[in-house]
């Protein structure tokens, strides 16, 4: 007996029936979420001789309708847009870190271990380090600065280090070291050695210049509007001008923050109707960093690929990235030729033409942009490509299931949970072809 049944007696005869407690669902476990509203009316009606007076039950029926048709209201996030509780990073007496090394009583050991210590959680929709690349956030999965692979090509041994796939955050008490390699930011000089979640996010959640212009009500990652006089964050708590990198000394980043809107409930794994939607400025952001690998002007100069908010995709781009569908098939229309494997800017700084679930190509005024072809974390590939920039075809791809090191987990995760050869054939080019079609 479902819960409306029930309610439909209390309204009707002011009592529940005698076996509606008995035989409700509830007592079957795999059936609790479909009736725990239903918990009510059990508890204080459980016999057939308590009696409810009709006013009584108009108001529940109408209390608990309201509740079961109202929207369903987003958990606050701990940052919620600004700085969270400061007792949830920090503590007032000795912690980990605060042994002389100069950091302000973080209960982990650095940073980003402190970051980590939500973001690493098992499940959550907030991971980005998972235990086996399964974290299908927009940003990617640190995982993967944890894993290599070796194969052997035409006689020659190949090996795809761990530290070669993204941004290589030092996380002590999550084993992640500095790029062994690197000893600065390519195309800039942030150190290496001093790279974490904060060189990016600003866990204090400061919009420009160090300050707020206003109090935060909301985050700035999801759309909408700010209330009461107030504003929202960044999107994703990025640094805005004015901001050191996480850093005591260093350049200030001189680009704020991008506009971008992401999909609720927070991030989900990342689809082609599940997706953020980039709107301006994320080729700009990561210049403060990697300034010498933005074209001056975005739109390049023959030795760097075009991207900014001056790299507009113009008709002819546009056009080839909705039609192509995979190698050979250029029967594709806009409407539907999102690829969340090559993302683009919509080219607008009204969030309000942003949205998450579209399916939609680009106009010609969409702007091209780092994150088209890289991740901001990490990935299965070099360089933290989107695909593989060293294989022929997707299906030759590393990680593959006879690498060395590699599971057939780390395969499928690799290019989150899809099949490449089922989706796009067994013979698909690389995905710069989405907008360059030459197969």
């Amino acid at each position: 007996m479902d819960f409306a049944f029930i309610l439909l007696n209390i309204f009707s005869y002011g009592k529940v029936p005698a076996n509606s407690c008995r035989n409700n669902p509830l007592k079957n476990k795999r059936n609790r979420s479909k009736v725990t509203h239903s918990i009510l009316a059990c508890v204080l009606w459980n016999s057939e001789e308590v009696q409810l007076k009709r006013s009584v039950s108009v108001f529940l029926f109408a209390l608990v309708t309201t509740a079961l048709l109202s929207p369903p209201v987003p958990a606050a996030a701990f940052h919620e847009g600004g700085v969270g509780y400061c007792e949830g990073c920090h503590t007032l007496h000795p912690s980990p870190s605060g042994d002389g090394n100069g950091l302000p009583l973080l209960k982990r050991t650095d940073p980003s271990s402190t970051c980590l210590g939500c973001h690493a959680e098992t499940s959550s929709l907030y991971n980005v380090l998972s235990s086996d690349g399964s974290s299908f956030t927009a940003g990617g999965d640190f995982y993967w600065l944890e894993t290599a692979y070796a194969w052997t090509e035409e006689g020659d041994e190949k090996v795809s280090a761990g530290h070669k796939h993204g941004h290589n955050i030092v996380a002590v008490d999550y084993g992640l070291d500095e790029d062994s390699v690197l000893r600065a930011a390519p195309g800039g000089d942030y150190p290496s050695a001093a790279l974490s979640c904060i060189s990016c996010h600003d866990p204090h959640g400061k919009i420009s210049d160090g300050e707020n212009p206003a109090p935060i009500s909301g985050s700035g990652s999801y759309g909408g509007d700010a209330t009461g006089g107030a504003v929202l964050g960044n999107y994703r708590l990025l640094g805005g001008i004015g901001y050191a990198g996480g850093t005591t000394g260093g350049a200030l980043f001189s680009n704020g923050a991008p506009v971008a809107v992401a999909p609720l409930p927070h991030n989900g794994p990342e689809s082609d109707s599940n997706h953020v939607a980039y709107g301006s400025g994320m080729s700009e952001w990561c210049a403060n960093c990697h300034a010498d690998l933005l074209p001056a002007g975005g739109a390049g100069d023959g030795t760097k690929h075009p991207a900014g908010n001056s790299a507009k995709m113009t008709s002819n781009i546009a056009d080839s990235y909705n039609a192509y569908v995979k190698s050979g098939d250029l029967t594709g229309v806009q409407t539907s030729a999102y690829l969340a494997l090559v993302p683009f800017e919509v080219g607008t700084v009204d969030v309000t033409l942003l949205d998450p679930e579209s399916q939609a190509g680009p106009e010609a005024d969409a702007n091209v942009m780092c994150l088209s072809c890289h991740r901001a974390h990490a990935s299965a590939f070099a360089d933290a490509g989107r695909w593989d920039f060293q294989a022929t075809l997707l299906a030759d791809s590393h990680p593959a299931s006879s690498d060395t090191g590699a599971s057939a987990g780390d395969v499928l995760n690799s290019y989150y949970g899809r099949d490449t050869a089922s989706e796009f054939g067994p013979f698909q080019r690389q995905l710069c072809a989405k907008c360059h079609p030459c197969d």
